[in-house]
């Protein structure tokens, strides 16, 4: 099995949907096979080949997209394993309902980045848009597992009904931060916006450097969680950047979001 590497050749005059180009999908075929698969671009059906360059990769097993990809949607749409690089930006649901392999973007991506994934990894280097690893819209859950690592900012409603995994954002997040979280982790590098928790079910949001503001609706915690806090804080010390050091730090601890089930919580590195 050998791997291929797509350099797009233009901008696309309206955006193109790259959902079915995965690693697995691909091995075995030719070139010439990949040039023809056809992809959305707008309410027609196109070869692959209209706007990317196709060539074989010597990395076995690798599926990489070079260029601005940022009119480029459902990239690693429902992957299931193998690797994905894209090396410059790319457009919305980036990594959408992953169930497995790694998925890498060296660049921005758009709106709904790891939305209702259910495994793997997805790496963002650089920021995602709204409803990053939450839920697709009409539907009630949101992140079901794996894990999202984005090392710039995130936008609104990042880990919106979030059910399981581990979210990271080394940067900033906006508003509604973990808004109707049902379980899982979050973790915050930098400030977080507005109404953090709204609806906050169950779950753990952490913040490694800078405490947000706290709604009335979550009350300090009177039970230590020091056993806890060491195994979460090694689990997420791994992925570098500011958690790093949380396994050398203190915590304080907020419970809530008491207007909904009330058993979230809010740790904040002290």
């Amino acid at each position: 099995m050998s791997g291929f590497r797509l350099s797009l050749k233009h901008a696309p005059a309206v955006r193109v949907d790259l959902r079915g180009v995965l690693p697995a999908a691909l091995a075995g075929w030719s070139v010439a096979q990949v040039e023809q698969l056809q992809v959305g671009h707008g309410r027609a059906l196109v070869p692959l080949a209209e706007f990317f360059t196709v060539e074989p990769d010597g990395d076995d097993g690798m599926l990489r997209f070079v260029g601005d990809l940022s009119r480029c949607d459902r990239i690693g749409w429902q992957m299931g394993g193998g690797r994905l690089t894209v090396d410059g930006p790319a457009g919305h649901y980036t990594g959408g309902g992953m169930s497995g392999g790694a998925l890498r973007v060296n660049g921005a991506v758009g709106l709904l980045a790891g939305c209702e994934m259910a495994g793997g990894q997805l790496t963002v280097d650089g920021d995602a848009g709204d409803f990053a690893a939450s839920t697709l819209p009409g539907s009630m859950d949101g992140m079901r597992g794996g894990t999202l690592i984005v090392t710039g900012h995130a936008g609104q409603r990042f880990g919106d009904r979030m059910r399981r995994g581990i979210a990271l954002v080394f940067g900033d997040a906006g508003d509604f931060l973990a808004s109707r979280m049902v379980a899982g982790t979050i973790g915050i590098g930098g400030r977080a916006g507005a109404h953090v928790g709204y609806g906050m079910r169950r779950g753990s949001l952490v913040f490694a450097t800078t405490a947000p503001q706290i709604a009335p609706t979550f009350v300090p915690a009177v039970a230590d969680a020091l056993v806890f806090w060491q195994l979460l804080a090694r689990d997420l010390a791994r992925h570098g950047g500011p958690f790093e050091a949380l396994p050398s730090r203190a915590i304080t601890r907020h419970l809530g979001d008491l207007a909904s089930d009330g058993r979230g919580e809010l740790i904040l590195a002290t």
